[in-house]
């Protein structure tokens, strides 16, 4: 008799325990993975660089959209580079499966090494910009697929502002030309992908005091501009 009561005791607070309440467990924050190169980085906004800096961009929507953040911004990254980490860096590859909303910032390295390879903007014709861009917007849409792919969550795209304002209207010919193609693609991409242009070379116009005087990467002031236009789009 001792055992049935046992059991029955034991049954009853089994059915109770599957009827009360269950406490309610708060979600996880939404993630945001930031990749691309020195500029979600948030390059020379410190002093030694040895880590992503906390002023960077996108440390400032994860703030603002109470995101949890992964900057995985390499400085000097290019656009074949970054596609060749999408499809084969498992750390990219794992970080991203589970990302909420993608930031990707690519394509500068591309330009300035060009204009490296021309000792600035004197030798620079637009034969070869034609050729850049080529690749880079291949590898820009292979990334894009790459990630759709791997994630559910959002991707914004941002494209190029001019690293040199000083120049003048020595490179709006050959940015505006890139700009262009960018957004012709995110345009086409967005129809089957979950993909958003972010239009900082827009934004950077006629504005010096974002970028590093005698530097080519944002001041923390255009950190923040590059921020706001990330969070429009992830509020919209």
């Amino acid at each position: 008799m001792r055992i049935i009561t046992t059991l029955l005791c034991v049954s009853l607070f089994f059915i109770g325990s599957l009827l009360a309440p269950q406490p309610i467990h708060a979600r996880e924050s939404e993630q945001l993975v930031a990749i691309g190169d020195s500029i979600p980085y948030g390059y020379n906004l410190t002093k030694d660089n040895t880590l992503p800096s906390g002023g960077a961009f996108p440390y400032i929507i994860g703030n603002e959209a109470d995101l949890e953040v992964t900057n995985l911004g390499v400085p000097g990254l290019t656009s074949a580079e970054l596609l060749a980490a999408v499809r084969s860096n498992d750390k990219f590859r794992s970080t991203l499966k589970d990302a909420d909303y993608v930031v990707v910032n690519i394509g500068g390295n591309d330009l300035l090494n060009l204009l490296k390879e021309n000792k600035g903007l004197k030798g620079i014709n637009m034969e070869e910009v034609a050729l850049v861009v080529r690749d880079l917007i291949f590898n820009v849409y292979s990334t894009i697929i790459e990630l759709e792919r791997l994630t559910q969550g959002e991707i914004l795209v941002y494209n190029i502002y001019n690293p040199y304002p000083e120049a003048g209207d020595k490179l709006d010919t050959p940015l505006s030309y890139i700009n262009t193609q960018y957004s012709s693609l995110i345009e086409l991409l967005s129809h089957f992908t979950n993909v958003k242009l972010v239009n900082a070379y827009q934004s950077f116009r006629g504005h010096p005091e974002y970028i590093i005087k005698g530097d080519v990467h944002p001041t923390r002031q255009g950190q923040n501009v590059l921020a706001r236009l990330g969070l429009k789009h992830i509020k919209d």
